[in-house]
């Protein structure tokens, strides 16, 4: 197997696309619209980024799509970020558009099933991960979306590459390559994901979906692979798309603080007679991440850590030996903060020194301290999105030469640089006739237009042209429509408008 540089969609794409079209037309003559085969719109529904807002919201326009019998008449549907939680629950079932408003409200209703994912279970798939190689932060971030819908990982199992026979929509997925974006490199970074392949929109380079995982070099896939990897399943999907933050210091927060809840919500475990009270520092860290602001509570818990850690805890964490009354009592909330995510961090980094007799421990214990030694480690090196890189050593000149030279490639959510997935629809061989985006983002409505605008002119792409002039920001409707002949029209639907937001 090898990696295909081309501008064409692959094989099974087309093949879906020309099945469709009869199915489109009939679909278009229950609103009395008729037009012959070779005339069927193609049509893309896109939902942009905006976190659980934009799960719901996209959740909503589904629902009432498939009420009006409109999901029929579409081609394609492509979301980043919180869009592709959206899609990613629906594609459990791929004939969910027969049925949407059903899917669709059962995809609500599970949000309220907070117990969705064990401690357990989210441990024994972070285990399975592990085992394979390349686990990073977006596997982690995966199981928290899953709770976060309030859907079980037995209900996420299910493998991007499915070929989705009864599905009236192809779903593409989007993520950017980390390397790239930081670089502003705008060409390369967009990657794309669908069920039948992955890669970068420029320069053209895919390879099929199932093997995305596996080890690559010189454009072939390798025989005798160290691990066999299972192809990418939605969990770790969502992990990668799902989360616009990726990359930066506040979700890195949010899901430190929210993992030592999950800690915190488990019951305290009683060891066996070796080493008592070693487990304790787990549930102190926790409170201590939590609490740092309150002074007594604080530095009694700080003392308790270092009689707990034994005769050596001065080379377990440096930032405890600075822990006294006088110090402490003169520091800020922001100065404690700070101390305590040191000592956190330098217990962690050495927790195979102090809890090298626990690494056989079984039961909910052993759980905890799986993820101790290695989850939160991931957090001081930020490893997120870490996937095998298939172009690792691909002599093409078309691929750029910094594209090539590492064995891994971290994929992060596309939001961060276009928080819409314009860049699949304006793809020159889906010859897109009709745009309609759905933009759940809270800050300026016109943003992504402008983004977009700009990405296609850089790029070649056609777009029609929108006088932002004329937009005001402060009062957009709840619908625009941008037309130029020989361009995709494009429907413009601001989540936040005068109509439904009138303050």
């Amino acid at each position: 197997m090898s990696v295909e540089i081309r501008d064409d969609l692959s094989p099974p794409e087309i093949n879906f696309i020309k099945k469709s079209q009869t199915k489109i037309q009939d679909a278009l003559k229950i609103h009395d619209i008729y037009c012959p085969e070779n005339m069927v719109p193609r049509v893309a529904l896109l939902g942009s980024g905006g976190g659980q807002r934009a799960y719901i919201g996209f959740l909503g326009v589904m629902r009432q799509l498939g009420k009006e019998d409109l999901l029929g008449c579409m081609q394609y549907v492509a979301g980043v970020s919180g869009s592709t939680w959206c899609m990613s629950s629906l594609y459990q079932d791929p004939q969910w558009t027969q049925h949407a408003e059903e899917a669709a409200n059962a995809a609500l209703l599970s949000m309220s099933n907070k117990n969705s994912v064990s401690f357990h279970d989210g441990v024994q798939w972070f285990k399975q991960r592990y085992a394979e190689g390349d686990f990073s932060l977006s596997d982690v971030w995966g199981v928290f979306t899953c709770r976060i819908k309030g859907v079980s990982l037995e209900q996420e199992c299910r493998p991007l590459d499915q070929e989705g026979n009864g599905a009236r929509l192809y779903p593409l997925y989007s993520a950017m390559e980390k390397h790239c974006f930081h670089k502003k490199q705008q060409k390369e970074m967009w990657f794309e994901f669908s069920p039948h392949e992955v890669g970068f929109l420029e320069p053209g380079a895919y390879v099929k979906t199932s093997l995305l995982k596996r080890d690559f070099e010189g454009g072939i896939m390798q025989p005798g692979q160290p691990v066999q990897r299972k192809p990418m399943d939605m969990v770790q999907l969502q992990g990668i798309c799902g989360s616009a933050l990726g990359d930066f210091g506040q979700i890195k927060k949010y899901m430190k603080d929210a993992f030592w809840d999950w800690i915190s919500s488990i019951s305290p475990v009683t060891e066996n007679a070796t080493n008592p009270g070693k487990i304790d520092i787990l549930y102190i860290l926790a409170d201590l991440m939590k609490n740092y602001a309150d002074p007594e509570y604080n530095l009694s818990e700080l003392e308790r850590l270092q009689c707990l850690l034994g005769e050596s805890w001065e080379d377990f964490s440096p930032t405890l030996m600075l822990v006294e009354h006088q110090s402490w009592g003169g520091m800020t909330d922001q100065e404690k903060e700070k101390h305590v995510e040191s000592i956190h961090d330098e217990l962690i980094a050495s927790v195979d020194k102090w809890g090298h007799d626990h690494s056989q421990i079984g039961g909910t214990a052993g759980d905890v301290w799986w993820v101790i030694r290695h989850v939160m480690p991931l957090f001081i090196g930020w490893k997120f999105g870490t996937v095998a890189n298939f172009l690792y050593k691909c002599q093409d000149d078309a691929i750029p030469k910094d594209m090539i030279q590492e064995k891994q490639m971290h994929l992060i959510d596309a939001g961060l640089y276009l928080n819409s997935p314009y860049p699949s629809a304006l793809r020159a061989a889906r010859c897109i006739d009709l745009i309609i985006s759905f933009d759940f983002s809270d800050g300026d409505p016109f943003e992504t237009l402008r983004v977009t605008s700009d990405y296609a002119d850089k790029n070649g792409h056609p777009f029609p042209n929108v006088d932002f002039t004329r937009l005001d920001p402060k009062r957009p409707k709840s619908c625009y429509v941008f037309e130029e002949k020989g361009k995709p029209t494009v429907i413009h639907i601001p989540v936040f408008n005068m109509d439904n937001c009138k303050v």
